[in-house]
């Protein structure tokens, strides 16, 4: 589509194998996005905290959630966070969006940050890469408002994360979304949701770096 370029692809698996399909749509009007409400893409980093994000939103707007996550280089890691994020958005009532992603730009993007702790440089980075590419989706498809649901959980910096939201969504002539999910015990309501519609739960954030930040915590090196 005219207007946004997706990562190349990568180590990412491909749109629709093992049963997860993207759902690509066509440009329209602004008003026929809505639908009488404000049109909203989601940047959707796993199932879990889709739950509580989508819970509070779609009462709200015409929800369009998005998947584009190229840190998570891990293949198998990568199909069962898609998995648990499609299943979310399905009992929800809306579709996944799948952007084609690689691992490659998100690599370049950590290139000489391998050591920088979590919540640094490179967390910044790979915030505005994976916000930046959602964000033309989103203007592409006609819709005025960004956000993510990756300040559900404790571990991000919400402070960090907001900012580069405020400038992908500026940069693409679109409003950012400023909301903090995990508020109002919004962490503690996505584990339960995730609990009760079974869904997997990973953790660690999703590059090899926090992976192995965290095996490093449980004692593992």
């Amino acid at each position: 589509m005219a207007g946004w370029e997706p990562a190349a692809a990568g180590g990412c698996l491909p749109d629709g194998e093992r049963g997860v399909k993207s759902s690509p749509r066509r440009p329209f009007s602004r008003e026929k996005a809505g639908g009488g409400r404000p049109a909203l893409a989601l940047h959707v980093c796993c199932g879990p905290c889709a739950t509580v994000v989508l819970e509070r939103l779609v009462p709200r707007f015409t929800v369009w959630p998005v998947w584009y996550n190229p840190n998570i280089t891990d293949p198998a890691e990568h199909q069962r966070r898609l998995a648990a994020a499609a299943e979310a958005c399905q009992r929800s009532g809306v579709s996944l969006t799948i952007l084609p992603c690689g691992d490659v730009r998100f690599l370049e993007i950590a290139r000489g940050l391998e050591n920088e702790p979590e919540g640094g440089q490179r967390c910044e980075l790979c915030f505005a890469l994976r916000l930046g590419v959602v964000a033309r989706w989103a203007a592409a498809h006609a819709c005025s408002l960004l956000t993510t649901t990756l300040t559900v959980g404790p571990q991000k910096d919400a402070g960090q994360v907001h900012a580069a939201g405020q400038q992908a969504a500026q940069e693409a002539g679109i409003e950012w979304l400023a909301e903090t999910f995990r508020k109002a015990n919004g962490f503690r309501r996505s584990c339960e949701l995730a609990r009760q519609m079974g869904l997997y739960r990973q953790d660690y954030c999703g590059c090899v770096f926090s992976r192995l930040s965290a095996y490093r915590r449980r004692g593992g090196l």
